[in-house]
């Protein structure tokens, strides 16, 4: 059973990769709109157009995620087939080996490669 659900997810990797990207892109766009709001907000002192602390602490995480988001970027535009997921699976290994000390790709895309709570539960009771 345990490796029907494995190839299930090999399978949904590529379609959840894209979404992911996509995902990056529109919090990309919407930390760009936060940032602009906040400087028009300086320029123009309109209460209602400046944003939210938590609109900003979103911008700001979405922020760092961009020099982790722009190699998987380079990648992504070579066109050899596998680089992708080559490049992900680097990125993931070395997380791994560091720890919580080094995070190489996006929040989305590190979404999808985390392992489910109950995915965990089993791999670690052995069954």
């Amino acid at each position: 059973m345990a490796l029907r659900t494995r190839f299930r997810r090999v399978v949904r990797l590529p379609r959840l990769m894209f979404w992911a990207l996509v995902m990056e892109g529109v919090e990309t766009r919407q930390m760009v709109d936060t940032y602009a709001r906040l400087g028009a907000s300086y320029v123009l002192p309109i209460a209602s157009r400046r944003p939210t602390d938590e609109q900003l602490a979103q911008a700001r995480e979405q922020l760092g995620d961009l020099p982790r988001f722009l190699p998987l970027f380079v990648v992504i535009v070579v066109p050899a087939p596998g680089i992708t997921e080559g490049y992900a699976l680097l990125a993931l290994s070395l997380q791994r080996w560091f720890g919580l000390k080094l995070r190489l790709l996006p929040t989305q895309l590190h979404r999808i490669f985390q392992k489910e709570p109950d995915e965990a539960s089993k791999t670690s009771s052995g069954v």
